[in-house]
């Protein structure tokens, strides 16, 4: 407020003086503002000059001539009229002054709402996501994929996300006119390269969305596929879908699997699981009993499907040697110790051509609860053994590599550093609540997300193999 450098007369009183003061320093205004403040000071100088000419004016007109006897009567005259104009003249400027006072007061309330009302739409970078406050809209997270320390993407409810600075700031990179639901599914394959499949409002397609440049360019096919369950890449070119053909839920499912030579320009039903009177298939058909819940390649040629079916004992598990064309069930063993109880098989993952872990869940036929969970390995591609069942439940799991492993029911941590052989129990602390999913890129490096009753999402990460956790202040913003 540079204009009012120069006080009127009337904040020569030191009271008005603290309160100009006080004002200035209260309401910052911004150009727009100062300027109209210089421009009623204008006025209010105009008006002092006007006041002024006035007086000397009617001072000349009013001035009757010389009359030596009448001398003394004419000066308390002058001496009255001139009181009564400063009197209104004062009255005025205090008037204006109170004016001016009040403007800033008001323009500076203004600008105080102003600001605070776009921090509350802007939305503050914290650690919750909501969709309706921060840029993009990414609702609650569903899958997280960190590639390196800086670099990672993230699927959300209604965006797709990528950071490059450590999960400390994502960058919205859905594309244009794409809706994303809770069902979609990502293949995150390096820091350039991702596919993301997401069903249609139309019931009977899925989008294929595609990057080769971290998401600044996309490109889009479409397959006849419905419900989703896992999408998979081997390299740039092969990948394939699992998708069931109705809502999930029953003792039976029938499904098809998509496959893909061209990066996902072009998909093609190479398998299906159709509806049957029994649940023997033909010979090199997947079974249409039992719920289907993912599928992995290792190569072009060899790839597993993984579910569960509601028989004790059971493994529902499905290899195929020709890309995905025929299937053939595959036996498991089972851990010495673990009572008779329902397997809940979730896909293979590979660290090498011959060497992969393969979840397994062990729960109550009855009630539901879980009675273990067992990390199964292979070390030739072909056979799988049994390591250490935990005694609980796990569905949340994240290996790096052969040997170093977590598995959480979103509460309890555990960790394996000899390949599931033996697990320690940590104590994560009071931050690791929740948890949904884990990606570590290291033996001490990870993250998790977490989840909150008012459909949040918050982030997660350790340095020190998930001992302790740091809550994660990160932003979104567009592109």
């Amino acid at each position: 407020m540079a204009d009012f450098d120069e006080l009127l007369p009337e904040e020569a009183d030191e009271r008005d003086q603290r309160l100009v003061r006080d004002l200035r320093r209260v309401y910052r205004t911004d150009t727009q503002t100062v300027e109209h403040l210089a421009h009623i000071r204008q006025r209010l100088l105009a008006n002092d000059d006007s006041s002024a000419y006035d007086y000397e004016s009617m001072q000349q007109h009013d001035t009757p001539p010389k009359i030596q006897p009448a001398q003394s009567s004419t000066r308390n005259a002058k001496q009255t009229h001139f009181a009564i104009v400063e009197e209104k003249s004062w009255q005025h400027r205090l008037s204006v002054l109170a004016a001016v006072l009040l403007t800033a007061l008001l323009v500076g309330s203004l600008l105080l709402v102003l600001s605070l009302a776009r921090r509350s739409s802007e939305g503050t970078p914290g650690n919750t996501l909501h969709s309706s406050k921060l840029a993009g809209g990414s609702g609650t997270l569903i899958s997280l994929h960190m590639i390196n320390l800086t670099t990672g993407w993230a699927l959300g409810e209604h965006a797709i996300l990528r950071t490059s600075d450590g999960g400390l700031q994502w960058k919205n990179v859905t594309p244009p006119h794409t809706v994303l639901t809770r069902e979609s599914m990502a293949a995150f394959f390096t820091a350039s390269l991702t596919w993301v499949a997401t069903s249609q409002a139309n019931g009977t397609t899925t989008q294929v969305l595609r990057t080769t440049d971290g998401g600044q360019t996309w490109q889009m096919s479409t397959v006849q596929a419905t419900f989703l369950k896992q999408i998979t890449f081997i390299d740039s070119q092969h990948g394939w879908i699992l998708s069931g053909w109705g809502a999930t839920g029953g003792p039976a499912e029938a499904v098809s699997v998509f496959r893909t030579s061209d990066g996902g320009k072009t998909w093609s039903n190479v398998a299906s699981a159709l509806p049957a009177s029994t649940d023997m298939p033909p010979p090199g058909h997947l079974p249409f009993g039992g719920q289907k819940s993912g599928i992995h390649f290792l190569n072009t040629s060899t790839g597993w499907v993984t579910g569960t079916v509601v028989v004790n004992d059971l493994a529902w598990l499905y290899v195929s040697h020709d890309g995905g064309s025929t299937w053939y069930q595959q036996s498991l063993s089972l851990p010495p110790g673990v009572p008779s109880a329902q397997l809940s098989l979730i896909s293979p993952t590979f660290f090498s051509a011959t060497d992969g872990i393969l979840p397994v869940i062990f729960s109550d036929l009855i009630s539901g609860k879980g009675i273990a969970t067992d990390i199964y390995v292979t070390h030739d591609a072909t056979t799988w053994k049994s390591t250490m069942p935990l005694p609980a439940a796990f569905g949340t799991i994240d290996f790096v590599d052969t040997q170093h492993g977590w598995v959480t029911d979103g509460m309890v941590l555990y960790n394996t550093s000899d390949g599931g052989q033996h697990w320690t129990k940590l104590s994560p602390g009071p931050n690791f609540k929740q948890i949904t999913e884990l990606s570590f890129v290291s033996s001490s490096t990870g993250w998790a997300i977490g989840g909150q009753s008012n459909n949040a999402s918050f982030l997660l990460k350790t340095v020190d193999g998930g001992k302790t956790w740091t809550p994660i202040p990160f932003s979104i913003s567009d592109r």
